[in-house]
């Protein structure tokens, strides 16, 4: 790889909260950053052949979602059959509509366009300036075509992996590995007391009596946690990962993250998934704003709204010498945005999809303004802007569908799906099979055959924020009112 130098204004999220108003960012031929400086300062040795992209814009961290489902966002909102809120996660996936719109929808194409889907959920994640997603799709054999990085396999080289996750309950046998896992410095990340009944606070009960709160804890959700257990837990440490729309989207409440923050627990973001949060974890800080400035007074300052996507995922998950700051040694997992003045982090809040410039991982440009991409292969439209995006890459056999095939894939699952899964039969191609990670969703039935004459697959979820999210939030009953003002936010864009 060549070296790349950057330039514009630089965002580092150090200790120091250091922006550069005119920097320059300089990205070795390994992907990782070598020097963050002024524009006119000396640079490192080895750069008089690098290329030069000025970006005009301001430049982050890639942001860290870490807490999603990528295999279920082909569809948009899911708007529940009833206008009172759920009270447990094991409520609302017994609801009538739950398995003929969400979960058969995504067994269809998970089976019959896997590779696909991966390409698209991902795709939408980098339009939103997204570099890591935790709840990576997962898959039924080795996958070597990642857009973004994997949080929970990804290695940075090492070949040592060191986070893992449960969506699951654990079992009272499941706790002393998780411990010892902790213990050696693993992070974990837990879907923790998910809803507003007193009953799931067991789940943390549980954790306690286990001696499982450490700071390598991640608790996603943690909604039914009051103040007293926040205390209690940041006396050890630990993060929350905070996921506000699809909270307010089932449970017309949210975790109590002043509470949280008061105990000195980190606080992370996460978009969930798309049947009921954000596209992308971009979108989800703006939830995330929306909150603050009504219901919480403006406790967190808008660059610590901005952590919880970039340095603060970092350090939950045992990433900070790699990723989410703009520093020395670190992967050149990088954002840019139009913006180039202002306060750099209510830009960042503010941001839609018309102004990202350029996403790249590991000092590689995958999506961006075409005049930052000059030799980038294909050519698409998000939010009637032109963009270039790179989903193919000779030397990775997954990465072998461009942007046209991953569309026309997808719409032939979806117009025909039994037709389109012999189709993929007769080109020879060996699947990529996706399976869901739901607790519900039992191996028995994720990775049985599902009957394509039955299923009806619903529209393909554009890649951004657009008119048909909106209308179904004006049409969602449960969040009752709370989520109304997020529209304000992307009319300023158009």
């Amino acid at each position: 790889m060549t070296p790349v130098v950057l330039s514009g204004r630089l965002v580092t999220f150090d200790d120091h909260a250091t922006v550069v108003d005119d920097g320059a960012l300089y990205i070795d031929d390994a992907g990782r950053i070598e020097q963050v400086s002024e524009r006119r300062a000396p640079p490192p040795a080895g750069y008089d052949k690098a290329r030069v992209i000025a970006t005009r814009g301001t430049v982050y961290p890639g942001l860290i979602d870490l807490h999603n489902h990528l295999a279920y966002n082909m569809r948009g909102l899911w708007i529940a059959p009833q206008d009172e809120p759920y009270a447990t996660r094991n409520e609302w996936p017994d609801a009538p509509t739950y398995k003929p719109e969400i979960r058969d929808p995504a067994l269809a194409l998970g089976q019959v366009a896997g590779k696909a889907v991966v390409k698209w959920v991902e795709l939408k994640a980098l339009v939103g300036g997204v570099t890591a997603v935790q709840g990576s799709a997962k898959l039924d054999r080795p996958y070597e075509g990642w857009l973004v990085r994997n949080v929970e396999l990804e290695t940075f080289g090492t070949g040592v992996k060191t986070i893992n996750q449960s969506v699951r309950t654990l079992a009272a046998p499941e706790f002393e590995q998780v411990k010892q896992r902790m213990a050696q410095g693993n992070a974990f990340l837990y879907h923790l007391s998910e809803g507003t009944s007193e009953r799931l606070l067991q789940e943390y009960r549980d954790l306690l009596e286990h001696d499982c709160l450490a700071p390598q804890l991640l608790g996603i959700h943690s909604t039914a946690l009051r103040p007293a257990d926040f205390n209690e837990w940041g006396r050890h440490g630990g993060s929350v990962v905070w996921s506000p729309f699809s909270n307010l989207w089932l449970y017309a409440a949210t975790t109590d993250v002043v509470a949280a923050d008061r105990a000195g627990l980190r606080i992370c973001l996460g978009a969930d998934w798309s049947p009921s949060g954000s596209k992308h974890v971009l979108g989800e800080l703006k939830v995330a704003d929306l909150h603050n400035r009504e219901a919480l007074g403006g406790h967190f300052s808008d660059e610590a709204l901005s952590r919880m996507a970039t340095s603060n995922s970092a350090d939950a998950i045992g990433w900070a010498e790699h990723a989410g700051r703009l520093l020395e040694g670190r992967a050149a997992d990088v954002l840019v945005i139009a913006a180039t003045d202002g306060d750099p982090y209510r830009a960042l809040i503010d941001a839609t999809e018309p102004d990202i410039r350029l996403v790249m991982v590991a000092g590689k440009p995958l999506y961006g303004v075409r005049s930052l991409m000059p030799d980038a292969a294909e050519r698409i439209t998000v939010h009637g802007r032109r963009r270039a995006v790179e989903l193919v890459d000779p030397q990775q056999g997954d990465k072998d569908l461009c942007f046209a095939e991953v569309l026309e894939r997808l719409r032939d699952a979806q117009r025909d799906p039994a037709g389109a899964r012999h189709r993929g039969s007769k080109r020879g191609e060996r699947p990529v099979r996706l399976e869901l990670d739901m607790p519900w969703d039992e191996e028995a039935v994720t990775r049985a055959p599902v009957d394509l004459t039955k299923v009806r697959i619903p529209p393909i979820d554009p890649l951004w924020h657009d008119r048909s999210f909106f209308d179904a939030v004006d049409a969602a009953k449960i969040h009752g009112g709370r989520l109304s003002g997020l529209r304000a936010y992307y009319e300023r864009t158009g």
